[in-house]
């Protein structure tokens, strides 16, 4: 969640609040107006009709006074005036008043805002009159003063809102800015972080290897050659050392081929003179004498000289790494490694009818994920599957900068 929606959010918490504690302060505050009018309001009028009933006698019989009196009297504000006869037959009912007639409130605000008045009987001979307290216009007043003061309140916090949302954005819109290059930052160095942990791994895995070589090859040919020497030292004779020596030349020249190959694997030919196709045959040939039963075959199409040492170093390290692959994941029998230039853009496709992927396609993998960075720090781009057909594949497109073709 965004620092602008957080503050959105308690904006609008606090706004609401701030709109609900107005409304039950109003609501409170009217109720207890209410109350205190009905029930003033209802005193004074069983106070009047007391005192009206008291001196009903003197005019005539008391239902017939009080009948007329409250006939002149007409409706009164807040209380319904009902006169019962002796068998408890209402004689008379007093009108509604035209106080806010035709208005209602909800029952909900109706319910809560009635005040808790009873009514009151007053008795008569042969006849009784009933004061009932009635805060239906009060109610109905003090709902159309509070849906005004509601909807100015609610029109208030609306703009107040609106406002400062405005105003934070162009306040935040900096700091969301540094947040956003924030993250990309810290993608960006954790990504770094994950690329010098494969190029350790890698590194570390390179000495493991040339520590084998060197321990298999050359240490075995070092101890041959230390026993041979002994051994024509012991022996006197011209025939023992002329074979002799000629072990020696045998065991030094297949020395000479492993410690040539092991340069060239950590210095190929390329980094001299960037022919890639020169570099892809060569490729090809010690594969084809190492690997003799996964037959690889090689396409080369295009003027491939003078692509730049960056250029033909980022192909060659990829073939290699794909190729690796293969022999290491793919259980395959054939391997087709293609070579392209075309236009402005040279095409590089490494595909195998092995079983399954030849890495994780996720490319999480050691291989794919260094060659994909190798292959976009040169603006080209990599994309790795399976094959329909069946196998694994690797494609690679690199841009040509200065394309003189």
């Amino acid at each position: 969640m965004s620092l602008r929606l957080r503050l959105n959010l308690l904006i609008a918490v606090l706004s609401l609040g701030f709109l609900a504690t107005l409304t039950w302060l109003q609501i409170d505050s009217h109720r207890s107006l209410i109350q205190e009018e009905i029930g003033a309001s209802h005193r004074v009028t069983v106070q009047m009709l007391s005192t009206a009933a008291q001196a009903s006698s003197v005019f005539g019989p008391a239902p017939s006074v009080m009948l007329g009196f409250l006939q002149r009297l007409g409706p009164v504000h807040a209380d319904e005036i009902r006169l019962y006869s002796a068998d408890g037959v209402v004689r008379y009912s007093s009108p509604s008043s035209t106080f806010m007639a035709g208005r209602h409130a909800p029952d909900w605000f109706e319910a809560l805002m009635r005040p808790k008045l009873e009514a009151t009987v007053i008795g008569l001979q042969g006849a009784r009159i009933e004061i009932i307290p009635d805060a239906s216009s009060a109610i109905v007043e003090a709902w159309g003063s509070m849906a005004a003061v509601f909807l100015l309140g609610l029109g208030f916090v609306t703009v107040l809102h609106a406002v400062l949302l405005l105003f934070l954005r162009r306040l935040l819109r900096p700091t969301e800015a540094d947040a956003r290059r924030l993250v990309a930052t810290s993608q960006e160095l954790a990504e770094n972080r994950e690329v010098m942990r494969l190029i350790q791994a890698g590194i570390e895995d390179e000495r493991k290897r040339l520590a084998r070589e060197l321990h298999d090859e050359l240490g075995q040919s070092v101890t041959a050659i230390r026993l041979i020497a002994t051994s024509i030292a012991r022996s006197g004779g011209a025939h023992g050392r002329a074979q002799g020596a000629g072990k020696i030349n045998e065991i030094a020249a297949g020395l000479y081929d492993s410690v040539h190959r092991i340069v060239r694997e950590l210095r190929p030919a390329i980094l001299e003179q960037p022919d890639i196709a020169a570099a892809l045959v060569e490729l090809g040939r010690e594969w084809r004498v190492r690997h003799p039963d996964i037959e690889l075959t090689l396409a080369l199409d295009g003027d491939l000289g003078d692509l730049g040492e960056a250029l033909a170093l980022a192909v060659f390290r990829s073939v290699q790494e794909a190729l690796t692959n293969v022999l290491k994941h793919a259980g395959a029998v054939r391997v087709r490694l293609a070579l392209t230039r075309r236009d402005n853009r040279l095409e590089v496709a490494i595909e195998d009818d092995g079983s399954g992927p030849a890495e994780d396609l996720t490319g999480s993998g050691r291989g794919l994920f260094g060659m994909r960075e190798r292959v976009a720090a040169l603006g080209g781009s990599l994309d790795a599957g399976v094959r329909p057909e069946g196998g694994f594949s690797v494609r690679i497109m690199l841009p040509l900068q200065g394309d003189s073709s």
